[in-house]
């Protein structure tokens, strides 16, 4: 059975060989590509000041069970995410808050999240779509934004690429990578607008075999301890208002 936390971690998909990244050439239009993009999903005045989100999204997949409802809960400016993934006879959590952690599994048991599902989740977060619109309207120093080969808008930090967006006409991302992933995925047409930033309907893998549908969006929602708190022993997990 496929591991459904890799279904979840919205938009971190295949990954080609490290060595097939074409090098990024520091073209002078970076810049200006950049401020096409943000322009185009609502400026960038409200990607900056869009600190957090809350994505409700359908996903369908070719895993068991093959319909999901994920809730994904993120702060852009701190390290800290809740993933709450429900289908049949299936309700599951993980929760990253800096160096804590914590999951819920099938089972219904409260436990740490693996390590390699840590790390995981680490580089997901790190090269995150919407975290890294946030970062570039904001213009984090720590980023360097270049110009790839085929034209690409790409975005560096501390010497590796984050992530990658090819542009159309109108300046909004149709396809989107991180890391070293050559392939990516597509975006549908960015036409849903909260809190004055703009996100694409759907969001499908190449191949089609993994896509998921927004649901429901929140932007700069109200984050606390209890967001993110692990459930006392014995007790229920906190919902993030995904239906049952």
């Amino acid at each position: 059975m496929r591991s459904i936390s890799r279904a979840v971690l919205v938009l971190a998909l295949s990954c080609a060989p490290s060595w097939a990244v074409a090098a990024p050439s520091p073209a002078p239009d970076a810049s200006a590509l950049a401020d096409r993009l943000l322009a185009s999903l609502g400026g960038r005045t409200a990607w900056a000041a869009a600190r957090a989100t809350v994505n409700d999204s359908r996903q369908d997949w070719d895993g068991d069970p093959p319909v999901l409802r994920v809730v994904i809960t993120m702060d852009f400016e701190r390290p800290r995410w809740r993933i709450e993934t429900r289908g049949d006879n299936l309700h599951l959590v993980r929760v990253v808050d800096g160096d804590r952690h914590w999951r819920l599994t099938r089972e219904g048991d409260v436990a740490p999240v693996s390590e390699a599902t840590l790390a995981a989740d680490r580089r997901w977060y790190a090269g995150h779509v919407y975290r890294t619109l946030h970062r570039i309207a904001r213009r984090d120093p720590s980023l360097r934004l270049a110009t790839g080969t085929d034209g690409r808008l790409e975005v560096h930090e501390g010497g590796a690429r984050l992530a990658w967006f090819r542009l159309d006409r109108s300046g909004q991302p149709y396809r989107y990578g991180a890391h070293d992933d050559e392939v990516g995925s597509i975006f549908g047409p960015w036409e849903l607008e909260r809190g004055g930033i703009r996100h694409p309907a759907w969001v499908s893998r190449d191949d089609g075999r993994w896509r998921a549908m927004l649901v429901r969006l929140e932007v700069n929602p109200r984050l606390d301890d209890a967001t993110f708190a692990s459930p006392p022993a014995g007790g229920a997990a906190p919902t993030s208002g995904a239906p049952r």
